[in-house]
């Protein structure tokens, strides 16, 4: 809120341009080098997971412990993901030491455009690993309900096939529900858990049959019943001449958060405009909020709901042709709309930028956050990442702030996952050829 915004002032004026500096205060600890396409994974209890992937076709999965202390255990392999190559770990969850962790790889068929295989990993503690693997599928979302009773992962089909939607608990296992795809276009579906095993879904669908005409247009909420396997529709809404593309969801205290980039029809050679869209409240009649501007795209957003009900989300939209811009927001159940903060740095359109991946937020039920975006300039060698772990009150005032930043190379790419008491960030980079190193750096926070 505004504590982010004289942080954003702060960072522009205090950079210097030296390649991997951290100007952090006491908290963050120096950035770690890790390889294997890591994603470092704070667990709240002053340990950190790191999940990579290696191995002759980068399709085993490995887990490797860091220790409160900053003492790094052995790599123990997970698994090797038959029929897959280039696995790379893409998103976690994490809820009282358990966590979730999605991985995707590359469908070995020979074709040149092979399909995805979705590997869905959950931590139990005591009893070690356990997996589902789904081909021709891509993630929608993982997710950690608030007291870590359990996970959830949504994934998109692809070739026609059903949706599922995965939960997993450790006394009952895994269930795992198919949806089928809604449309004639089908659409797309993420989804949120509570600790009685409820999901709430939201489903966005909409095409571009023309260079800047889109249709079919449309948004449902859904929720699963846990008890009674019922699914219920609880919103439907049409946008006859756009589309709506799911991005977040959290769930927390009966109260939803969504974020969902609404795309409208221009009639110009790629003339899209969009905005983010958030949902804020009960999943069948939740309060709706947009900026009252459109852009020509919304790169990225983020959304988490507190135990109070408040709602707090992050999104990076497209100013212009060339640059993005950074957004904080957060909506108490009493205010009328979100109090929404600049962010102020802007990125160029880098790679990263373009795959959604210069932006992150993560926030914790009991209001434990953590905050990075990216800025850089057209034709540096570098950019600048700022960070900040920080604590939301339920009328949406921050504390225990504590701030930091890095100097990488351009196309930094960023992940951040807050714990109870802990967060963790994990910077990688994509080359202009949109290839992903291996090689990242992380850095744990309070």
């Amino acid at each position: 809120m505004r504590q982010l915004r004289r942080l954003s002032v702060v960072l522009v004026a205090a950079l210097v341009a030296v390649p991997g500096r951290a100007d952090a205060a006491e908290g963050w600890t120096p950035l770690e080098e890790a390889g294997g396409h890591s994603l470092a994974v704070a667990l709240g209890d002053g340990t950190t997971a790191l999940v990579s992937v290696g191995g002759p076709d980068e399709a085993t999965i490995y887990d490797q412990r860091r220790a409160a202390d900053g003492t790094l255990g052995p790599a123990t392999a997970v698994l090797t993901v038959s029929r897959a190559d280039y696995c790379r770990p893409v998103d976690a969850a994490t809820a009282i030491g358990n966590y979730a962790v999605a991985v995707e790889c590359q469908t070995r068929t020979g074709l040149e455009d092979p399909p995805t295989t979705l590997v869905e990993l959950v931590w139990t503690g005591d009893d070690g690993w356990v997996w589902q693997v789904h081909r021709t599928s891509s993630l929608g979302t993982v997710d950690y309900s608030p007291q870590g009773q359990f996970a959830l992962f949504t994934s998109n089909s692809e070739y026609g096939r059903p949706h599922h939607v995965t939960s997993f608990n450790p006394d009952l296992g895994w269930r795992d529900v198919e949806r089928r795809e809604v449309g004639p276009s089908g659409d797309r579906i993420i989804g949120a858990i509570d600790d009685e095993g409820d999901v709430v879904v939201l489903r966005g669908a909409g095409f571009e049959d023309e260079p800047g005409y889109w249709f079919g247009g449309r948004l449902r909420v859904e929720s699963y019943d846990y008890g009674s396997r019922r699914w219920t529709t609880k919103l439907t809404r049409r946008y006859p001449d756009g589309g709506i593309s799911p991005s977040s969801i959290d769930l927390a205290a009966g109260r939803i958060t969504a974020t969902l980039v609404r795309s409208r029809s221009t009639g110009r050679l790629n003339g899209r405009d969009a905005k983010v869209l958030v949902l804020s409240g009960r999943p069948s009649a939740p309060r709706s909020w947009s900026p009252a501007g459109w852009s020509p795209d919304v790169l990225t957003s983020s959304a988490a709901t507190t135990q109070d009900g408040l709602s707090v989300v992050s999104w990076q939209a497209v100013v212009g042709r060339r640059t993005a811009k950074p957004w904080f927001a957060t909506w108490t159940p009493r205010q009328a709309e979100p109090v929404v903060s600049d962010l102020e740095w802007r990125t160029t359109l880098t790679n990263a930028a373009r795959s959604g991946r210069a932006m992150d937020l993560s926030v914790t039920a009991d209001g434990h956050g953590a905050i990075t975006w990216v800025r850089h300039r057209q034709g540096a060698d570098h950019a600048s990442v700022a960070g900040a772990s920080f604590r939301v009150d339920a009328d949406g005032r921050l504390s225990e702030q504590v701030d930091v930043t890095w100097v990488r190379p351009a196309g930094v790419t960023v992940a951040v996952t807050a714990a109870v008491g802990a967060s963790s960030v994990t910077l990688g980079r994509i080359a202009r050829s949109y290839v992903e190193t291996p090689e990242v750096s992380y850095s744990l926070g309070p």
